[in-house]
């Protein structure tokens, strides 16, 4: 995700758009709901940069440890206004037939898993 920070103006520039898609479920003892509730709480907050930089924290980190995570990005109750979106993307992944995370979209087609969005720098400036 790190990606975002360092090409944002050449994402913002060239009017793209980005979407990520996790493949979480709404089962308790599913590690990756933890993490998943707690982006997407942090997305509900509006603050683009703060987003990103939560991004790169969780996906860059040489290990991922949710608590540390967590510490870092309090939330209050936002934690559990998420089930909805998890189970809706839940759904979405399963008739899609999704199965890997983090899943991106540019302007609505699905990047390859082979590529990632730094990789949009080789085909934008062409």
């Amino acid at each position: 995700m790190q990606c975002l920070l360092k090409y944002d103006t050449l994402l913002c520039d060239i009017m793209i758009q980005v979407k990520i898609i996790f493949a979480a479920s709404s089962q308790a003892e599913d590690i990756k709901t933890p993490p998943v509730r707690h982006l997407l709480a942090i997305a509900g907050k509006k603050d683009e940069r703060l987003l990103k930089q939560a991004l790169d924290d969780w996906y860059l980190a040489p290990e991922r440890e949710y608590t540390s995570f967590a510490t870092k990005y309090p939330m209050n109750g936002e934690l559990n206004m998420q089930d909805d979106k998890i189970k809706a993307m839940e759904q979405w992944c399963s008739q899609m037939e999704i199965s890997f995370t983090p899943v991106f979209f540019i302007n609505g087609y699905q990047l390859p898993e082979i590529y990632s969005v730094s990789d949009l720098k080789y085909f934008l400036t062409v």
